[in-house]
């Protein structure tokens, strides 16, 4: 059971490292421990970050040891998590396997997860998928002992119904396992509780207890029903050709299909031998984390995946690989010839098998290309190791978050300023800045293409108006016109940020090509139209019981709401033939 744990913790040390996204989290944190709450800019509550728990944890583990940066801390942290998962999975299929087959079990899925390069640069880029293989590792570990044990589950549910606040399409694994509990409840060996009610409403109530509390403040406190970067990656849209496509571009490099195909009789010989012997619910439980994988699997490639390499596949490709194991018996039998191929196939994928993406000819986001991010990082940071907000002060991004924080650092507290960039690769000319007006608390307003390290290095005095609509409360509510890059659909030009933060005839620019006065008053009519004007003073009027109630009823309609990125369109939409805004419902920022 170690030798998989030792592997995929050498594999993600070598390739330590911290993604730019994770600076997103760690500027939620600094605020949250602040006592700003759990915002990207202050003074305007939108859910930036799609894994809670994740950032709960980490939250809490930087307040017990400050003295530990919270960069190190998230890799340290993965680290922890990984070799959780691995272990906990790996324990999961012996207790399942090992009485059944009276021999020495080795978690084989587990080798070929930890031999990927993948699963090494996402175990410490201070994302949630360390988190995401102890859940998964864990479950499967908890289904496993309430089908030895056939009682108390109430527990195992418990956890199980964590997914959610992972990652939001963990969802789906959690409602796999729940099920594959609820056959457990339900099986003939059943020892605990008979009362119908309790035995199968006790686990669904205890799975659902924190998903569905966190759900009400999310509802109560952002004013939507979905993380806004939910909203923002379309992630109830459909895009199957992408989809297909990245899941080739993760299969390929690792030559995946081989262990994958190798690694069928390993499964398919004890659920073939139990379901015989009648030990149907064990096959049940055997398979869970297959059909668990398939379901997170199917739903990334019908969303059109991702533009990290492996990223989002990371979850169904772990799942896949917990319940496949071989015995010392099985060895020595005629599975010798696959567990051949797949031994050397391992020692050859890691020593050798990697990802190297094409080389871009355009750094424009919206160009479809998927990317090896660690690989990017350490090219723009001349770092091998980019790890703490200082490792990214080479890259275009450190820079200008510094830049930016000195910025606003001299502006006085009674003002404030708005700078528009036209040209994210130009220096930043502060002088072109030009007086803003917003009930916000910013010292200064700028529209960036990418919010992670700027906005960490930044600072809370400097509102970063995402232009890809992550950190956006306007434009991740637009429609996506056209694909683009997965997870950069919508962008939203700066006569939004203009119409919104702007004194009117007072705006500059940095280079050329700013928003003209005609868009910037269509933006303005459409920001004073319902529903976007009632939503936009619902996440920035102060906090209170009867605004949290209200927040809560009108969540599900700010949730749909659409409109175009165009300003013309956008207020044709919202405000039809001259409808505004109703009395009281005015911005603050305006």
């Amino acid at each position: 059971m170690v030798v998989p744990v030792l592997v995929v913790l050498v594999g993600a040390w070598v390739y330590r490292w911290v993604d730019e996204d994770a600076f997103i989290n760690f500027r939620i944190i600094a605020n949250l421990l602040a006592g700003h709450g759990p915002v990207f800019n202050l003074g305007e509550r939108v859910e930036v970050s799609s894994d809670p728990l994740w950032l709960l944890t980490l939250t809490v583990l930087h307040k017990a040891v400050p003295f530990v940066s919270l960069e190190w801390l998230s890799v340290l942290v993965g680290l922890v998590c990984t070799a959780g998962g691995f272990l906990t999975g790996g324990r999961a299929v012996q207790r399942l396997a090992g009485p059944r087959s009276a021999s020495t079990v080795f978690p084989l899925g587990l080798l070929v997860v930890s031999v990927v390069a993948g699963v090494w640069e996402f175990s410490t880029s201070g994302l949630e998928m360390s988190m995401v293989f102890l859940w998964l590792g864990t479950s499967f570990w908890l289904l496993v002992r309430a089908e030895a044990r056939r009682s108390r589950v109430v527990p195992a549910a418990a956890v199980v119904g964590l997914g959610a606040l992972i990652r939001p399409e963990l969802a789906l694994s959690s409602g796999v396992f729940l099920v594959a509990l609820l056959a457990v409840v339900a099986s003939p060996g059943w020892a605990g509780d008979h009362r119908r009610l309790r035995r199968f409403g006790l686990p669904v109530i205890a799975a659902l207890a924190v998903p569905v509390a966190f759900q009400v403040f999310r509802m109560g406190y952002y004013a939507l029903v979905v993380p806004n970067t939910g909203l923002a990656k379309a992630g109830g849209s459909s895009w199957w050709p992408q989809g297909f496509t990245y899941l080739w571009n993760f299969v390929a490099p690792y030559t995946l299909w081989l262990p994958l195909a190798l690694g069928v009789p390993f499964l398919a010989q004890p659920a073939r031998a139990w379901w015989r012997r009648g030990e149907r619910l064990a096959v049940v439980v055997l398979v869970t984390p297959i059909v668990a994988g398939l379901a997170d699997v199917l739903y990334v490639v019908h969303i059109g995946g991702d533009y990290m390499h492996a990223r989002l596949l990371l979850p169904g490709f772990f799942a896949l690989g917990l319940p496949v194991f071989v015995t010392l018996r099985q060895a020595r039998g005629i599975l010798v010839v696959p567990l051949a191929g797949i031994a050397v196939w391992a020692v050859v994928c890691a020593g050798w098998l990697r990802f190297v993406p094409p080389r871009v000819t355009s750094l424009n986001p919206q160009t479809v290309f998927i990317s090896n991010e660690r690989n990017s990082w350490i090219s723009a940071t001349d770092n091998t190791h980019p790890i703490t907000a200082s490792d990214y002060g080479k890259a275009l991004s450190g820079g200008a978050g510094t830049l930016l924080r000195h910025i606003a650092g001299g502006v006085p507290p009674a003002r404030q300023l708005l700078l528009v960039i036209t040209d994210p690769f130009a220096p930043i000319d502060a002088s072109t800045a030009r007086p803003a007006r917003s009930g916000i608390p910013f010292r200064l307003t700028v529209n960036v293409p990418a919010v992670g390290v700027i906005g960490y290095l930044a600072g809370p005095d400097v509102y970063l108006f995402d232009s890809y609509s992550l950190a956006n409360p306007i434009g991740s509510h637009t429609s996506v016109a056209r694909h683009a890059r997965p997870g950069h659909e919508k962008y939203i030009g700066t006569a939004w940020m203009v119409a919104r933060f702007g004194v009117p005839g007072r705006t500059g620019t940095t280079g050329s090509g700013g928003p003209s006065a005609r868009s910037v008053r269509y933006a303005v009519r459409a920001l004073g139209c319902n529903p976007l004007s009632a939503y936009l003073h619902a996440i920035t009027a102060p906090m209170t019981v009867s605004r949290f109630v209200s927040d809560l009823g009108d969540a599900v309609g700010y949730t749909t709401m659409s409109f175009s990125a165009d300003p013309s369109v956008a207020a044709a939409q919202l405000c039809g033939s001259g409808g505004a805004a109703g009395a009281g419902q005015a911005l603050p920022a305006r």
